[in-house]
């Protein structure tokens, strides 16, 4: 078969002879034609404007090399697609698949992309720039570096039109001990859709991290397993310092189940579960967990985040470690908190709010902290904006120490709000705090909520 690798499909429905290799083929097909492989092949593939590719299913195919396996010119009119059940590969350091024309409308249907990676560049599916980029995959992996990279850090390098539809994505391959390999598995910088079964992360990185544009994505597990010292949030919203993006991006994200758990170096920490540093984050799903660091991480003052959730846990380490679920600091937005169950450890709060502008609506705050060597808090207030509580049950730990509601100030400033809209506690909020909205009793009394040492 090594002579009848590759033929022609030609436009008039003819079919070529055999060709050796695909760049043989390549040169003799014209647009409208469909190159077809038919057995394994170690060579580079150039995408030819017009000229589709059928790869027949379970068939392989590797650049052999650090060359990109499947690359694009990177000018020029390029419309192609590249479809059948493929497996592509690249078993040395570099891509498998690298996309950069400003001009490419590119459709992928595939099986596999697997790479080995190994250096910083070292991406399975890298989409630099694209006018359209949509794909239907199985699996896509890389063992040492990152899985999918959509656009880049350069102004205007964002892809308009992305379409990802894929079973499985993971990073990572991690042993008894070190070194570990793998970082993070996707990076999103433009417009558009995802729609992915699983993402995991082994060793250190997000499972998702949009950057720019406006994404919707509907993941159902997404799971960053930490076994660094570096502590990058599982799902992420927000830039670094000194990058071009404009802080405008908006992520849409209906989920299942995101987790950040730790790995098989149990002294580090888990990560958080999803961050917010700047543009909007839409987060719809059953639960987010994270036991040594907050489940939600909002910032910035320009930020937006909206949240229902139904279980929100940051479990801690039953030890002198404390950690909130949430922890929302310096908006200036309100952001919205719609969860049925929260729940915190020892002396931060639940829900740690610093100078924040926060709604949370029919939540049970749980602190599970049950001794007295510090308080077990509810709310942890450390700033001056508007809180409001929709139906909320605040439950701690330890009732002798432990506040249901802290302001870290011996008095409430004036600029401060706290607007009750239904309040129940097991321990009475401290004398400092004054609730806005409800039924005055009379002098000497807050406004109405209610207290009930049994409210479990």
């Amino acid at each position: 078969m090594a002579d009848k690798q590759v033929s022609i499909l030609k436009r008039d429905g003819t079919q070529s002879t055999f060709y050796s290799t695909y760049t043989s083929a390549i040169a003799d097909a014209v647009s409208d034609d469909v190159i077809q492989i038919w057995a394994d092949l170690t060579e580079q593939i150039t995408l030819k404007n017009g000229v589709d590719i059928w790869i027949m299913p379970g068939v392989k195919i590797d650049s052999g090399s650090s060359s990109t396996t499947i690359v694009a010119p990177t000018t020029g009119t390029l419309n192609c697609s590249i479809y059948g059940q493929g497996i592509i590969k690249n078993e040395s350091s570099g891509n498998c698949i690298f996309i950069d024309n400003v001009n490419a409308n590119l459709r992928i249907e595939c099986d596999t992309i697997e790479g080995t990676g190994g250096g910083t560049t070292s991406v399975s599916l890298k989409i630099k720039t694209a006018n359209k980029f949509h794909i239907t995959c199985n699996k896509v992996y890389n063992e040492s570096w990152q899985a999918i990279g959509i656009g880049d850090f350069s102004p205007g390098l964002v892809v308009n039109d992305i379409n990802l539809k894929i079973s499985h994505v993971e990073t990572g391959n991690i042993t008894a001990s070190s070194p570990f390999k793998g970082t993070t598995a996707i990076i999103t910088r433009g417009d558009g859709f995802l729609r992915i079964n699983e993402v995991l992360v082994r060793n250190a990185g997000h499972c998702l991290s949009h950057r720019e544009g406006n994404i919707t994505a509907r993941i159902n597990k997404l799971t960053s397993i930490n076994n660094s010292t570096s502590y990058p949030a599982a799902v992420h919203v927000r830039q670094y310092s000194g990058n071009s993006d404009t802080g405008n991006q908006k992520l849409i994200l209906y989920f299942d189940e995101i987790q950040a758990l730790t790995g098989v170096v149990t002294t580090n920490f888990s990560c958080a579960g999803v961050e917010i540093g700047e543009g909007t984050g839409i987060f719809i799903g059953r639960k987010v967990y994270s036991r040594d660091n907050p489940a939600f991480q909002i910032v910035g003052a320009n930020t937006k985040g909206n949240i229902k959730c139904n279980e929100i846990i940051s479990q801690g380490r039953a030890d002198s470690t404390p950690v909130s679920a949430m922890n929302l600091s310096n908006t200036t937005n309100q952001i919205t908190v719609n969860a049925n169950y929260i729940q915190g450890y020892r002396d931060s709060g639940v829900i740690f709010i610093n100078d924040a502008n926060v709604q949370i609506k029919n939540a049970k705050l749980v602190n599970t902290y049950t001794g007295t060597s510090v308080s077990s808090l509810g709310i942890f207030i450390a700033g001056t904006k508007v809180i409001t509580l929709i139906n909320v049950q605040i439950v701690i730990g330890e009732l002798s120490n432990g506040r249901s509601i802290y302001h870290t100030g011996s008095t409430e400033p004036d600029t401060f709000d706290l607007k009750n809209y239904g309040l129940f506690v097991n321990k009475a909020i401290d004398s400092n705090m004054k609730l806005l909205i409800g039924t005055k009793l009379g002098t000497g009394y807050n406004y109405q909520y209610i207290i009930d040492p049994l409210l479990t």
